[in-house]
């Protein structure tokens, strides 16, 4: 600009010519910066929604920066900020009150962009019951998408300042819980295994954190039962709902169980009354694959020496060196076994569901037990004497094959976790289990050692 003007003769204009080339380098500068830092955020995000900076701070980054550019410039021509801040108060108080509510969701915008309650990508929930995605922040408002595809604008003022209900993304956990209404002749922890059991089957429920089946409400009628189940993300939510209510359905419909609604009944008739209890232990055995096994006459013996127990969630049933004369089913909830390190914890090695059978590897080794017992959750029992499971497998050769399987597979998960901790443990063979079995179902009577379970 100076040499145009040197050629055209106009020296009074250089000076001119030269702050505003000076002024737009700084500018341009600014914006430079502001560009570099944008695309690293930018790379830094890449495919991740939720990492993605909104628009608002895009832009507050360039206004920054081009203003850092504008006082640089004028520092370096000896402008005072003070004169410059004063001259402009009155313009800006009058600006700032015809642009009231615009500055508000602006400052708003602000500050949900550097607070970020909610990311990009995130479902929200508002108090009114608006639902959606959130796709965009800018200077006025923020854009949600609900699940109908369309788009919802609120501005920045009013999200602000309001209770925020943040769902999260794809790769947070989601854990609802839904109630269920059962006739009061119901067992209530028949009702609760049942349910356990429907949220088990479930392919779209996580199976850790188990889910959770209690007893809400018994003080009206029908009793209220609340399932508590962890989905992978919030947007799975139908899908897993769905499946949940239709397992429920079929284990209440086996169990001759019919939901309870409100109802109202005259006096001038008789209600009729449901009449709902567990299955007895044979038809239970029958249902499970040990019970599948046995012939009608060996579940004969086995139901005459077996009865039911119930145990509350976190019960110990079996400690580590306690004796037990029996054998335990599982007909419904998970039980956990588990070992002691050397420190004093205990290492969860197995969890335990309905058809699982414990208390008996006791008999099949020479060592003490390793394991403990506990209820994870609720849990229905058949207690079976151990001599009648003894005589058993005296006559049935194959059936002690199978539990002499389970138990190598148990043991060996102990004995795993206590190498990894560093004691030192025996390990039996399968043969040893074999050899084991029949030297106790050879023995006559029932004088045979009781030695604490695993």
């Amino acid at each position: 600009m100076q040499l145009g003007a040197g050629a055209l003769k106009l020296t009074e204009a250089q000076e001119p010519l030269r702050s505003i080339a000076l002024l737009c380098a700084h500018l341009t500068a600014g914006w430079a910066l502001a560009r570099a830092i944008e695309v690293l955020l930018l790379n830094r995000a890449a495919e991740d929604v939720s990492e993605r900076i909104p628009k608002i701070v895009v832009g507050l980054i360039y206004v920054a920066m081009m203003l850092i550019g504008l006082a640089t410039f004028l520092w370096q021509r000896g402008y005072a900020f003070t004169g410059i801040w004063v001259s402009t108060g009155v313009a800006a108080g009058v600006l700032g009150f015809a642009l009231q509510r615009t500055l508000g969701d602006l400052f708003s915008g602000i500050a949900l962009g550097m607070e970020r309650p909610f990311r990009l990508g995130d479902w929200v929930e508002l108090k009114d019951g608006t639902l959606g995605q959130v796709i965009d922040l800018n200077w006025r408002a923020t854009r949600l998408r609900g699940w109908d595809n369309a788009t919802y604008i609120i501005p920045n003022a009013s999200m602000a300042g309001q209770a925020i209900k943040n769902l999260h993304d794809d790769k947070h956990l989601y854990a609802p819980w839904y109630f269920v209404k059962l006739p009061a002749e119901v067992e209530p922890r028949f009702a609760s295994a049942l349910l356990l059991e429907a949220a088990l089957r479930c392919e779209s429920v996580l199976k850790f954190p188990y889910p959770v089946a209690r007893l809400a409400d018994a003080t009206t009628i029908p009793y209220s039962y609340m399932v508590w189940v962890h989905l992978r993300n919030y947007q799975t939510m139908f899908r897993a709902r769905e499946e949940l209510f239709r397992e429920i359905h079929i284990s209440l419909q086996n169990a001759g169980i019919e939901t309870a609604p409100e109802v109202h009944e005259l006096r001038t008739r008789r209600a009729r009354i449901t009449t709902a209890e567990p299955p007895s232990i044979r038809l239970a055995l029958k249902s499970l694959d040990l019970g599948g096994l046995l012939t009608e006459e060996e579940l004969d013996e086995v139901v005459a020496s077996s009865r039911y127990c119930h145990f509350d969630s976190g019960h110990r049933i079996l400690g580590e060196g306690d004796a037990s004369a029996a054998f335990y089913i599982i007909a419904g909830g998970l039980v956990e076994a588990s070992v002691t390190l050397r420190s004093g914890e205990h290492k969860v090695t197995e969890t335990l569901g309905p058809g699982d059978s414990f208390g008996i590897t006791a008999m099949l080794t020479e060592d003490s037990s390793l394991l403990e017992f506990a209820a994870k959750s609720d849990v229905n029992l058949i207690r079976t004497d151990i001599e009648c499971v003894r005589t058993l497998l005296s006559a049935r050769p194959e059936l002690a094959e199978h539990l002499a399987q389970i138990v190598k597979r148990r043991l060996d998960a102990a004995e795993a976790v206590l190498a990894a901790s560093r004691r030192n443990v025996r390990r039996l063979s399968l043969r040893d289990i074999r050899q084991r079995i029949e030297g106790l179902v050879s023995r006559p009577g029932r004088g045979g050692p009781k030695r604490p379970p695993l």
